[in-house]
């Protein structure tokens, strides 16, 4: 059974959606459209935020899992990257602003079905 706190509603718009992230032994509220993209480092992942970062012990399909899928897509198997902070992207990477993410061979398609 889903945990009500760790769901991101749909109908709320972007602006209004968060989620509660476990982090230095306290639940930290972490709004959505301030994700720019996650990085997963084994049992952990980090969360990159417009004002700074989050390190919590989840994997990256379990936080992939709550998060809109509208707004957020899986670029490698590393990596999770929030659709609408793309600004360019290439044939093995994409960026965010000067920041180059590796593009995994799986995930082209998604890339270019997603992206115009």
């Amino acid at each position: 059974m889903e945990r009500e706190s760790s769901r991101v509603e749909a109908t709320l718009p972007t602006s209004d959606r968060f989620l509660y992230i476990r982090a230095d032994r306290k639940m930290v509220k972490v709004m959505v459209d301030e994700i720019l993209y996650i990085e997963s480092m084994k049992d952990y992942i980090r969360i990159f935020l417009t004002n700074g970062q989050i390190i919590t012990k989840q994997t990256i399909t379990a936080i992939e899992a709550m998060l809109p899928h509208d707004d957020f897509m899986r670029v490698h198997r590393s990596f999770i990257v929030a659709h609408k902070k793309i600004s360019a992207y290439s044939q093995n990477s994409v960026f965010i602003g000067k920041i180059e993410l590796p593009l995994g061979p799986l995930y082209k398609q998604t890339i270019k079905k997603r992206l115009p």
